[in-house]
C-alpha cells in the first residue's frame, strides 16, 4: 500500500502542475488576465512539489497535496467568471468547472485513506459556502440555492461511497499484510526449529563417531 501511496504522490504532483496551464487557458476562455490564476496554480505546484520531496509520506503529506489538488477546480471555478468567447453562456462551462470536484475526489481515492478524501470535501464545501454567500453567481448562475443543495446532495453521496470503499480496501490490504506478516513468522520458525534438528542430530552423530572411534 505504500507503494501504491507512493505513486500516487507523484501522479498528483504532475496533476497539479497541469493546473498552472489549464487555469491560465480557462481564464482567457473566460476573457480575463490568465496572469493571476495561473500565477496561483504556480505557487501551489511549487508547495506540493517541495512537500513531497520534504516530507515522509504520511496523513499529513496526503492532505497537504489533497488541498493543492482540490484547488485545481477552485481556480478553474474563479478564473472562468464571465461569459465564455464565443463559446457556451458562462453557466454551462461553471457546471463543468464544479464538476471537476468530483474528479478530485475519485482521484484521491488512489490513497486508500478516506481522511484524505473529508480534507478534499471539507475545502470543497467551504469555498462553496463563501461563493454562495458572496459571489453567489459564481456557484451556479440563475440557478439559485437548489442547485447548489442538489450539487452538495451529490458531493455527500460520492464521498460516502468513496469513504466505504477506500476503508474496505485499505482492510483488504491491512489483512493481506498481516497474512504475509504470519506467513513469514511461520517460515522463520519452521527454518530455526529445522536447523535445531539439524545441529541435534549433527551432535548425536558426532557423539557416535567420537565413541567409535575410541
Amino acid at each position: 500500500m505504500a507503494h501504491i501511496r507512493a505513486t500516487a504522490t507523484k501522479i498528483f504532483v504532475g496533476v497539479i502542475w497541469a493546473h498552472v496551464l489549464l487555469a491560465a487557458g480557462v481564464a482567457l476562455m473566460g476573457r480575463n488576465s490568465w496572469r493571476e490564476p495561473a500565477g496561483i496554480a504556480l505557487a501551489i505546484a511549487v508547495v506540493a512539489t517541495v512537500c513531497a520531496l520534504k516530507m515522509r509520506d504520511g496523513i499529513a503529506l496526503r492532505s497537504v497535496i489533497a488541498v493543492c489538488l482540490t484547488f485545481g477546480p477552485i481556480l478553474f471555478v474563479y478564473a472562468g467568471r464571465g461569459h465564455l468567447s464565443g463559446i457556451a453562456g458562462n453557466g454551462d462551462w461553471q457546471v463543468d468547472y464544479h464538476m471537476y470536484f468530483f474528479g478530485v475526489f475519485a482521484m484521491l481515492a488512489a490513497y486508500i485513506d478516506w481522511r484524505v478524501i473529508a480534507v478534499s470535501a471539507a475545502l470543497t464545501a467551504g469555498h462553496h459556502l463563501l461563493l454562495d454567500l458572496v459571489l453567489p453567481a459564481n456557484v451556479f448562475p440563475e440557478e439559485g440555492i437548489d442547485r447548489v443543495a442538489l450539487h452538495a446532495l451529490a458531493v455527500v453521496i460520492e464521498c460516502s461511497v468513496l469513504f466505504w470503499l477506500t476503508i474496505a480496501i485499505a482492510g483488504l490490504f491491512q489483512r493481506l499484510e498481516d497474512l504475509v506478516d504470519f506467513t513469514s513468522r511461520e517460515t522463520a520458525e519452521a527454518l530455526t526449529r529445522e536447523m535445531d534438528e539439524n545441529a541435534a542430530l549433527r551432535e548425536q552423530l558426532n557423539r557416535r563417531l567420537t565413541t567409535t572411534s575410541s
